[in-house]
């Protein structure tokens, strides 16, 4: 009688272990292609970074060639005010004679 139980018992024993070594596999394949993902990801953001730190250097740049273009505009400028001052001067010395 011990037989007849311990043989149904032993077939549902090794029916839960291959079901055990089956969820094994696939939650090894999941935690494979979740490393996988997270890989990736830290790629993709590490070149994200890059590619801000180079856009932000770029915008340095830009900045540094705007400010000299408006010194430069800004000279051009003072010349220009000043030479229509004295413009202005010799007209007024040219009218009074």
């Amino acid at each position: 009688m011990a037989i007849k139980t311990f043989v149904p018992a032993l077939k549902l024993g090794l029916a839960a272990l291959a079901m055990t070594a089956l969820v094994g596999c696939a939650t090894t394949a999941q935690l494979e292609q979740a490393q996988s993902d997270a890989a990736q990801a830290r790629q993709t953001a590490e070149s994200a970074q890059q590619a801000a730190a180079d856009a932000a250097a770029a915008a340095r740049e830009a900045m540094e060639a705007a400010r000299a273009a408006q010194r430069a505009a800004d000279g051009a400028q003072r010349c220009c005010e000043e030479t229509q001052q004295r413009l202005d001067r010799a007209l007024e010395r040219m009218q009074q004679k």
